[in-house]
């Protein structure tokens, strides 16, 4: 199958290998803008293959534009070198409309570092942002955010409302080194009739954080749109540049970074759930069903990619990012999805991955520590401890529900026992259904630890603190706190987060001792 971004035009030639090889160009950029011209818009950032030395910028114009670049430098020593941009264009296939967008790819960074860069055109003023390279490769402390279904931030489109405004602004607040979107990012699809105008609000309200600090997302069933290409992502691919996944026909569906001691994974889970939510064409009344068409390709390169990390003496704590879960027991929920539970929890569990983090319900939930599955069930996961406050994850795997970031949506409501006090209730879905179908499908959420019971406003951000810990083989530290969000409102358009749940994850470090693969799968198995 093609790649979508295949198709996209390359209207100059990208010219972003290693900075030194590049010359410094002031009188090129000293050109002034021209009254009228429209600069850069929609500036985000995201890490390449090598976060501490890559870091990819794009954007947007409304048009095609002359020399399209981006001008380097450090904050503490000014502006250097002058990069030429990549430009890829796509024409949405519903409404005819042709988005412009630009990129350079940054190589030979120093890691660690504070970074300054402007990105303009000919005849447009600059439009400025900063950065900061990963440390390098080894155990460092570092802090990440994330959540997922974020919206426009505007109620002008349908799904979207001014709390993704807020969002993003909260992400501000706690300055990570990056944060993690779990898919539903536009909601484009559900504004058929402006799809690219959804997109372009998406990408300016987003780019208030990620035009300094690089946004990494994982594709949602939102992101599936209807001409869009075969997968329905030549949106998502034309805006999003991500790390190289190695693959012919898939690149940026699915990819991996790593950050300290800490591998983190970018699932599609569209590939994998059996859930039918994605987009309807019109032109068919259909909706368009992707499920299963890397044919087996993403699972290969996860069991390579877990295999490899667990095998060596670097990484410390897997991380996977993705949007539809395993499990939830929203009432208004999407289901625990039967194709994740049997493609993807049996390599979570063999490779030991410490935390899931997901989207898709728009609430926050949590699980308790989980690891294998109960006999004689839905492949219910099997919980391993019952500890809430200090978890070893070695033990079993903490999936988060982390679907606030600010769509119209409100799913925040939860499927409870009819016995007071008793396990809540929670779908699964067994079948190629649509939304909320299925609901004889039912288990006891066993598996089930915290809820956000606020039924008005669903919304929050997870805060990461990683903590690498200072002796050779001993306890290194993942404290999670979740904020919920109050309501926004115009005179309050940014509340402050109030902190709901917060708990900490810990393990073994793995540089003292010689990585035993073969252990490690028999005791996830």
């Amino acid at each position: 199958m093609a790649h979508p971004s295949r198709r996209t035009v390359l209207r100059t030639t990208a010219v972003a290998s290693s900075l030194a090889a590049l010359p410094a160009s002031t009188l090129l950029w000293s050109r002034p803008a021209v009254a009228d011209t429209p600069g850069p818009e929609q500036v985000h950032l995201s890490f390449g293959n090598e976060p501490s030395r890559e870091m990819s910028v794009s954007w947007a114009t409304a048009a095609s534009v002359s020399r399209p670049r981006l001008r380097l430098g450090t904050t503490k020593g000014g502006f250097g070198r002058v990069v030429d941009a990549e430009t890829r264009t796509y024409v949405d296939g519903l409404n005819k409309v042709e988005t412009y967008t630009h990129r350079v790819r940054l190589h030979g960074l120093r890691p660690d570092t504070s970074y300054v860069y402007e990105v303009s055109h000919d005849g447009a003023a600059p439009k400025r942002g900063t950065f900061r390279t990963a440390p390098a490769q080894g155990r460092t402390a570092f802090r990440f955010t994330s959540f997922g279904d974020l919206g426009t931030g505007s109620a002008s489109f349908s799904k979207s409302s001014i709390h993704g405004a807020a969002a993003v602004r909260n992400v501000e607040q706690f300055a990570p080194l990056f944060h993690l979107l779990n898919g539903d990012l536009a909601y484009a699809n559900n504004n058929t009739a402006v799809q690219p105008q959804a997109w372009d609000a998406f990408m300016n309200n987003m780019s208030v954080s990620a035009a300094n600090r690089p946004w990494m997302p994982a594709p949602g069933n939102h992101e599936v749109e209807a001409g869009g290409g075969e997968l329905g992502y030549a949106s998502y691919h034309t805006r999003f540049d991500l790390p190289d996944n190695n693959s012919r026909d898939f690149c940026g569906n699915w990819y991996s970074f790593q950050v300290g001691s800490v591998l983190f994974l970018s699932i599609d889970g569209n590939d994998l759930a059996v859930e039918d939510d994605a987009s309807i064409d019109p032109a068919t009344g259909q909706s368009i069903y992707i499920s299963g068409y890397s044919e087996g390709a993403q699972l290969r390169w996860l069991e390579r990619t877990l295999a490899r990390a667990r095998a060596g003496h670097d990484v410390d704590w897997i991380v996977a990012s993705m949007h539809q879960f395993a499990m939830s027991s929203s009432a208004t929920s999407h289901g625990g999805d039967m194709g994740l539970r049997e493609q993807l929890l049996p390599v979570f569990d063999r490779y030991q991955v410490d935390l899931v983090l997901c989207g898709h319900d728009h609430d926050y939930e949590r699980t308790y520590a989980v690891r294998g599955t109960d006999p004689g069930s839905l492949l219910r996961p099997s919980v391993v401890s019952d500890e809430i406050h200090d978890i070893d994850t070695s033990k079993g795997t903490v999936h988060l529900i982390l679907g606030g970031g600010g769509t119209a949506s409100n799913d925040d409501t939860y499927l409870t026992d009819p016995t007071a006090g008793g396990v809540p209730e929670a779908f699964v879905r067994t079948q190629r259904l649509t939304f909320k179908a299925d609901p004889d499908a039912k288990e006891k959420a066993t598996w089930s630890a915290v809820r956000d019971p606020d039924t008005a406003f669903p919304y929050g951000v997870a805060v990461f603190d990683v903590d690498p810990g200072s002796l050779l083989g001993g306890r290194t530290t993942i404290t999670v706190s979740y904020y919920h969000t109050p309501a926004a409102t115009v005179v309050n358009p940014v509340p402050t987060p109030v902190l709901f749940d917060r708990f900490t994850l810990h393990r073994l470090r793995r540089d003292a001792r010689p990585a035993h693969h073969g252990s490690l799968a028999a005791a996830g198995s």
